[in-house]
């Protein structure tokens, strides 16, 4: 008997889970290669990179093998190893052996963390489709709409939705941090340690000089050229042009503008279909993506942040599975459990891609054929979420800001609190729909309310797992208001919940 697919990706999912825990990477091993040979480190109490004689360049501790790698590849990146040698400590014992003249310093590999390109490479095929069935789907919808004022009708109800849900979102987010204090709660070593291991890490969210100039972000929506928009996957700038090409056709004769509107159906059409096959691949890609994180970051870096992990986790819950089932239930008397069940690819795919923008075709298909969203209503909305509602991000940003000022001892004044209200608010909507692009969002909340941006290596750690679950959260954003707006323009019709 052939399984339905959701159930096929649930497997996939529970066990890649199994399969990364028992392959795991072995962060208490380091294998160092050196003038003399290959030396294998399995446990150490303490690590120190020494230049020269005794002029100490950096110490380790026992839980730092991330730190550690990527300390000695900065030095080797800048050319500075000349000199420098390993004193390895070895816990319970008088051995200390010294490394000279150190050529590489690398992690065992692991089978789980070694299969992850699976995965990459149905990410890749979603993104692939993504670009064109937006472009294709929202220029159909946008004509299919008719007029400009039926187009300004529902793309007003569809912002104001948005900036409720996300100023919801990112109270809640503020309220729980609050409540909850998980700042408080983080031993001081476990703070030097994370501080340690993930500041490397750091430079890349400060090189991106992240900040957000409104009028900067309302003039760049217009794009200089839509095919640099299309390849560069800019989807706010694909949106516009998108749009705009659709009103247009609604003007121009049909003699004229049903050749280009069936063009750009077919496509539609086409891309759809590829999901359809795509898709199939998704059990095997969920698998590999999930075996992989697992294997990599483990679950030790939940016990280290266990209190900011409740905190994010269960605000997330009570807006995906709470604010946005009641809404549909209030405002399209929709069965949330119905629901849900419709959209199990979706959310299955959100959760292990990390990505908005790669679940985005997969989404599409499954709101149109299961959620019973007209194509012109679920192609013109689910872009334009995937883009600006992401109250996930903005309800992370505001936990993590309000984390890192209470680990620091910073006491916020209502001040600084209504600051991080509203950045992160603005920084939601303008977050790009991939993955990890709420970190660099993350430098500007915290430069608002001037909270060192060194605070971001504490959330570094579990930033891959938080990603996931905070996706997922947008995404369900993004099919509630589907459902919403087609049921306020009366055209929704019966979702299906079996395959």
């Amino acid at each position: 008997m052939k399984l339905p697919l959701h159930i096929q990706i649930l497997i996939g999912l529970i066990l890649g889970i199994a399969f990364g825990a028992i392959f795991k990477v072995d962060h208490h091993y380091l294998k160092v290669e050196h003038k003399n040979g290959l030396a294998e480190v399995n446990n150490w109490s303490t690590i120190l990179f020494v230049a020269g004689k005794d002029s100490t360049l950096k110490t380790f501790g026992e839980y730092s093998q991330t730190g550690i790698i990527k300390y000695f590849e900065s030095l080797k990146q800048k050319n500075h190893l000349a000199g420098v040698k390993l004193i390895v400590n070895i816990p319970n014992t008088n051995e200390s052996p010294v490394y000279e003249g150190i050529s590489s310093i690398s992690a065992k590999s692991s089978i789980a963390a070694e299969i992850k390109p699976i995965g990459e490479i149905f990410i890749r095929l979603l993104n692939m489709i993504a670009v064109p069935l937006v472009l294709a789907s929202l220029i159909v919808g946008a004509a299919s709409l008719g007029n400009i004022k039926h187009l300004a009708k529902l793309g007003g109800k569809l912002l104001i939705l948005f900036a409720f849900t996300g100023m919801l979102s990112v109270s809640l987010g503020q309220f729980m941090a609050i409540v909850i204090q998980p700042g408080t709660k983080m031993p001081i070593e476990s703070k030097t340690q994370l501080l340690e291991s993930y500041k490397d890490e750091l430079s890349a969210p400060l090189q991106q000089n992240a900040k957000v100039d409104m009028v900067e972000f309302l003039v760049n929506i217009v794009p200089k050229n839509p095919f640099k928009a299309m390849a560069d996957g800019d989807f706010l700038q694909i949106v516009f042009f998108a749009i705009l090409t659709g009103l247009v056709l609604c003007y121009l004769p049909e003699s004229k503008s049903g050749k280009v509107i069936k063009f750009f159906d077919g496509i539609t059409q086409a891309m759809i279909k590829m999901v359809e096959k795509v898709v199939l691949f998704a059990p095997i890609a969920v698998f590999a993506l999930i075996a992989s994180t697992v294997a990599e970051f483990g679950f030790e870096i939940l016990h280290t942040l266990l209190w900011y992990s409740i905190t994010v986790l269960s605000a997330l819950v009570i807006v995906g599975f709470g604010l946005y089932p009641a809404l549909v239930r209030i405002f399209a008397k929709v069965n949330p459990i119905k629901f849900f069940l419709a959209q199990k690819q979706v959310l299955a795919v959100a959760f292990t891609t990390s990505s908005s923008s790669a679940t985005l075709p997969v989404t599409i298909d499954v709101t149109e054929n299961r959620l019973g969203v007209p194509n012109k209503i679920a192609s013109f909305v689910l872009p334009i979420g995937t883009t600006i509602n992401k109250d996930g991000t903005a309800l992370y940003q505001a936990v993590a800001a309000i984390f890192i000022a209470q680990v620091y001892g910073f006491d916020m004044s209502m001040t600084q609190q209504l600051t991080i209200f509203i950045t992160c608010v603005i920084t939601g909507a303008a977050t790009a729909p991939v993955a990890g692009a709420g970190l660099i969002m993350l430098v500007v909340v915290l430069n608002a309310v001037g909270l060192p941006v060194e605070g971001i290596a504490l959330v570094l750690g579990i930033d891959r797992i938080i990603n996931m679950c905070r996706t997922t959260v947008n995404v369900i954003g993004d099919t509630m208001a589907s459902v919403l707006m087609a049921k306020s323009e009366g055209e929704l019709g019966e979702i299906k919940t079996n395959d």
